[in-house]
Order: structure tokens, then sequence, then C-alpha cells
């Protein structure tokens, strides 16, 4: 039997392949812009005039604009007026949930912040209580510019805990969260749609969409606060596992003798208490990184030895994974800046490559500090929702 030309599935794959289409001419002004109608068509195979018309869609949308550069065809030919990004087009609002802090963020298309307010945590850390918080903060970026939140296209939220595949919090140990449905909680009040994952997570894609690993097909995120996780970016999408923990990194053995985990001993307040109780002087990390770079022989000896456990958290993540770019974020990220080197060192030393050279052996590789310092999850949160834009659906093939 033919299938009638209006059923549900001819609607639902011309959907499809329109939402397709528009991600792929939106990825490559993102990456390539300014871009002619005639290169769209040659980089994506379409035809000139489905380029044509889905251009002139997303212009009246607002979400691309002619640049007014003329571009003239590199092997001759008739020149061609650019197309862009217009940064204006639209906004996403990423927020994060820390352990003492709430911050919320506001990118445009050109993925630049144009708006950020940050607030403490007050009060219980009841999920009902620091949600209204959050939702509070939300509202106060949105009313800010009414052009902007006409033009919101969605909200993305990074917390620190384990999550599943649902985006339902299994467990938060610094807000003492267990089972927390975070979109049951926060819908009801955002009238967007909302994006949830892990704070490392979140991280790891504005990394890769606008940081140090753009380009990067694979990338092994590590955010260290006052524990540690991993975001893990294969084929430029968040690798989950099975269940959504996947990058739990705290939770290993930092040594085959040690006692407790790996975030037991790398995390923000076990350097601090490390310090202090040998008898030294530091608040936050900003004073320890004083005294380390005033080479006082204590901040030295507590930081070396950090160095090491982390290094070897990372060796073993980097041999499991071998990733193509390495990051570390958060904030301990102002460390490793100093102790580089030996990081570096300890990589090439034991981490192979495909030629024996060591993990540097390909000159793509890199190990890198995170550029968006202690705003990485409510950034990473907005890319949550930037990113829908720009994606390419997952395609699930029925048979029959």
């Amino acid at each position: 039997m033919t299938a009638d030309r209006h059923s549900p599935s001819i609607a639902t794959n011309t959907t499809l392949l329109k939402q397709i289409n528009y991600a792929r001419i939106l990825e490559l002004l993102r990456c390539r812009a300014p871009m002619t109608r005639a290169e769209i068509a040659r980089s994506t195979g379409l035809t000139r005039s489905t380029v044509t018309v889905i251009t002139a869609e997303l212009i009246s949308q607002g979400l691309i604009r002619e640049s007014g550069e003329i571009i003239a065809p590199p092997g001759g030919g008739r020149p061609g007026v650019g197309l862009s990004l217009n940064p204006d087009g639209a906004f996403f609002i990423g927020a994060a949930i820390e352990y003492e802090q709430l911050t919320v963020v506001q990118l445009n298309l050109a993925a630049q912040v144009v708006n950020r307010i940050q607030a403490p945590l007050i009060g219980s850390r009841e999920p009902e209580i620091v949600l209204s918080q959050l939702v509070q903060l939300i509202g106060q970026v949105q009313q800010s510019d009414p052009t902007k939140q006409e033009r919101s296209r969605g909200i993305g939220l990074a917390i620190q805990a384990t999550m599943n595949l649902a985006g339902v919090v299994i467990y938060s140990p610094f807000l003492q969260w267990v089972g927390v449905d975070l979109r049951r909680y926060l819908q009801p009040h955002i009238q967007l749609p909302l994006f949830v994952d892990n704070d490392a997570n979140a991280a790891a894609l504005a990394e890769v969409y606008l940081g140090s690993a753009m380009h990067c097909h694979s990338l092994l995120y590590l955010l260290i606060n006052k524990g540690i996780g991993a975001g893990i970016v294969l084929n430029n999408r968040i690798f989950r596992g099975a269940y959504g923990t996947a990058g739990e990194v705290g939770a290993i053995l930092p040594m085959p003798t040690g006692c407790g985990d790996l975030g037991t001993f790398v995390g923000r307040e076990a350097l601090l208490q490390n310090y202090r109780q040998r008898g030294g002087q530091a608040g936050e990390i900003g004073d320890l990184v004083v005294h380390f770079r005033q080479d006082e022989p204590l901040a030295r000896a507590v930081v070396s030895e950090w160095v090491q456990i982390l290094g070897w958290g990372l060796i073993n993540l980097a041999n499991i994974l071998n990733p193509e770019r390495i990051a570390i974020g958060g904030p301990l990220a102002v460390l490793v800046p100093h102790v580089k080197e030996e990081l570096d060192s300890m990589l090439r030393d034991c981490v192979p490559g495909n030629g024996g050279g060591g993990f540097f052996s390909d000159p793509k590789a890199r190990f890198d500090v995170s550029v968006f310092g202690e705003d990485a999850a409510a950034i990473g949160g907005a890319v949550l929702a930037y990113q829908s834009l720009f994606q390419v659906p997952d395609l699930v093939l029925l048979a029959g």
C-alpha cells in the first residue's frame, strides 16, 4: 500500500528534515560566518533554492542577517552577500546551583554573556526554598530587558549532583538532595523549554561550544570545586553512560592503598584543610595560591601532594578515554597554571599515544584551563539551551 502524502509519518519526516537543515545551516554560520548562500549550498549539499528558502525564513525569524560584506568565490564567479548569526536574534539563560551560591547568566546568539547575577544561598537547603530563590533570580534577569525576554529560547540549569537520564537528582552530597525532580519543581514557573544537567557536563559543553575545546571531537573536562566531577564529550555530545551517571570520577580510588576516594583528596575543602592542619593560614584558595607563589615551603609541599593525586587520577582517565583535549575548571583551576608543567610531564610519561610518543605526540592534544572561571557551570547551563538550536536531532530508524 502506498502511503498517503498527508499521512503523519510523511509529515513527521518532512518536519524532521526541515529541523536538520535549519540546524546544519545555523551551525555552519556559528562556526564559519560570514558565508554566502552559494557557499552554504556547497558545504551542505543542499540546492541553492532550498538554501534560499531556509535562509529567508531564518532572516524573517531574526536568527541570521545579511552582514553587508560582499564575498567573491575563491575560484571566480558571481560575488554574494555574506550571512551571519544575528547576536540579538535569540537569548539563552543559564543557571547554576552550587554549594554556597546561585549564578544566573544570559547569553546572546553570538554566545556573549550579556547579563549576570549571583546571590548566596540563603537559609534552608530544602529543594523548595533553593529553587524558589533560583526562580526569583531568573525572573530578575528576564525582566531586566523585555526585548531579550521576548527572544528567549530556553533555560538551562546546571547543578552539583548525580543525575539520571530523566534529569532527576539521584543525590547531591552538598545539598543533601535525594530523588529531586527539577523539572517538576521548575517548569510551572518557567514558560520556556527547560534543560537540566549536572555542573560538570554543562561546563564541558561550554568548553566545546565556546571555549578552548572548540572544533575538538572529544574532551575530558574536570570540574574541581568542593568535590570533583567530569564531563566527557565524545563526537561533540556528552557521554552519559547507560543510566546517566557517567563522569562521577570523584568516586574512584586515588591510590591502590589509599583511604577514601578522589574527591576526598582533591576537592577545595580537602586541600585547604590539609594546609591548615599543618599550620598554614588560608581562608580561601586564593590565599593558598598567594603563599604558593611566594614559595612558602608548606604551601609548596601541600600543593605538590595535591598535584600527585590529581595527576594519578588524570592519567587513569586519559588512558581509559584517550581524549583529544583535557580541561580543568572550577575554583581550584586557579592553581593549574602554576603546576601545569608538572601535570603535563606526568601525562606525557604515562599516557601512550598512537605512535608510542605519549599523550602529546598528537600536536592537537592539549591540556588546558577552562576559560570561564567560576561561571563555567552557569555558562554551561546556558549552552544546554543554546546547543538545541544548532544540534542536528537524533535520528531513530524504525523498521517496517
